[in-house]
Formats: structure tokens, C-alpha cells, sequence
């Protein structure tokens, strides 16, 4: 992660928390307590947090309408982290040379994104995080999918996001869910539900990253009836009767 990027996460951390510790940031980010010390000594110089004895807070006057909206999808970002980490290796190693890929917009799809083996690969998503991840160029084939964008959580829906699925084809997609109970996977949006609903159908084989949070919950909108031949993929903090019946439904792998 370049210094900028992580300077960038810790000043997020500060609007969704209010006040975060140098313990809990150097966590997150993976760096060393005396890195986020020597960046927050910085952020605090530009004036875009406050320091604060062993931590920060965020300074007044940051936090307005269109930056509180946008830290909703950091706040998602920071939850489950351990767990999720451990689906996105899985996720990750699944994909094979020269296959064509559809990643979805969740926060556990985006971690794996960061873990793609370097290999030749076409990547089709609606996902502007993980668009920039690839923006640069190098052997994986980027496409993004246009539609109306949702700042709140970084994503492309709508009928022209769907359209542009209607001729494409996927070896392997991956989505992540709101909830999944009884075989069925929930969304909070129709619209993400349709957009993920017409991928599945247009994949060969399809995977579901959820961590043990979202097993055994039920959603908003259920979009998607999980096949024997369709992949759950969580991890090993899911409930034994859950896991059990989850198994009826579809391949887990833990």
C-alpha cells in the first residue's frame, strides 16, 4: 500500500470512528505502530486529523454530507477483517490462468481482488475500488461496467449495467451477499440483486463469498437460489447447524 493510499484509509478511520487508536490502525493497515505514529504526526500537520495521545480523532469541519455518505463503504471495510481475509485468499487461489472473471462489489470480492495471482486474466466488474486496483495495467485484462454510480458504496447499477451483462459470458464470478439463509442469497438493493442474479446466470461456475456474520440472516431482497453445483465460500466461525445446512445446498469451502 503506498504511503499516500494508507494516509488516505487512516483519515477514513477517523470520520467512521470519530477517534481511532494507533493500536487499531496499525492493525487494520498491516503497518508498524511507529509508521501510523509518523502519519498521523503528518495528517495532523495538514490539518486533516486531530492527534490525539495514542490515536486520533477527526477534525472539525471534515465531516460533511458527501464524505460521511462515502465512508459507509470503509465502515464495511473494517468489519470482519480476519475472516474475511482468510474467504479472499480462498476466492483468489481458485482462479486459474486465462479464465474471464466477474467480481462483484463487495468489500470480501475486493479483498480478493488484491490477492489475484499476477496471470494472464480478463476481470469484468462494476466495482470502482477494485477497477483502480488494476488501472495501472499489466498482463489481467480490466473491464468495468458503466450505469448509474452509487458513491455510497463505489459501485455501477441499473438497467445500462445490466444491459451491458446481456452478450458477456464468465468462467468464474464471484459475489459477496448481505445474508444467506435457506439456499437463498439476499441483497439490500433490487437492483444489486438483479445485476448479481443475471451473473450467476451467465457464469459458469459461481462462487459466494460470505463471512459467518451473514450465514443463517435473512435480507432485504432474496435474488438468487444457491445450486448443488454453486460455491459458498466462509469461514470456520459459522454455526455447526448452519454450516450443516448450508451444506444441503451448495460446496462449502472453509
Amino acid at each position: 500500500m503506498l504511503k499516500a493510499e494508507r494516509q488516505d484509509r487512516i483519515v477514513e478511520m477517523c470520520r467512521v470512528r470519530g477517534t481511532v487508536s494507533v493500536h487499531e490502525i496499525a492493525t487494520t493497515l498491516g503497518v508498524s505502530d511507529m509508521t501510523v505514529r509518523r502519519d498521523l504526526e503528518e495528517l495532523s500537520d495538514e490539518g486533516r486529523i486531530e492527534r490525539l495521545r495514542g490515536g486520533a480523532k477527526t477534525s472539525e469541519g471534515v465531516r460533511d454530507r458527501a464524505l460521511i455518505r462515502e465512508s459507509a463503504h470503509l465502515e464495511r471495510q473494517l468489519l470482519h477483517i480476519e475472516e474475511k481475509t482468510k474467504i479472499a485468499k480462498i476466492a483468489a487461489s481458485l482462479v486459474s490462468e486465462g479464465d474471464t472473471i466477474f467480481l462483484g462489489s463487495s468489500t470480501t470480492v475486493e479483498m480478493a481482488a488484491q490477492f489475484l495471482p499476477v496471470i494472464p486474466l480478463r476481470i469484468v466488474t462494476n466495482s470502482l475500488p477494485i477497477f483502480n486496483l488494476f488501472v495501472d495495467g499489466d498482463i489481467r485484462e480490466i473491464i468495468m461496467l458503466g450505469g448509474t454510480y452509487r458513491p455510497r458504496s463505489g459501485t455501477f447499477m441499473g438497467p445500462i449495467t445490466e444491459n451491458a451483462l446481456s452478450s458477456l459470458g464468465f468462467d468464474k464470478a464471484f459475489i459477496g451477499v448481505d445474508a444467506l439463509r435457506d439456499g437463498q442469497l439476499f441483497t439490500s438493493t433490487l437492483d444489486a440483486g438483479r445485476l448479481y442474479s443475471t451473473v450467476f446466470d451467465h457464469a459458469t461456475e459461481c462462487f459466494v463469498l460470505a463471512d459467518s456474520s451473514k450465514i443463517g440472516s435473512r435480507g432485504f431482497y432474496s435474488f438468487f437460489s444457491l445450486k448443488p453445483n454453486d460455491t459458498v465460500i466462509c469461514d470456520d466461525g459459522v454455526d455447526p447447524e448452519e454450516l450443516k445446512d448450508l451444506r444441503t445446498y451448495a460446496r462449502v469451502l472453509l
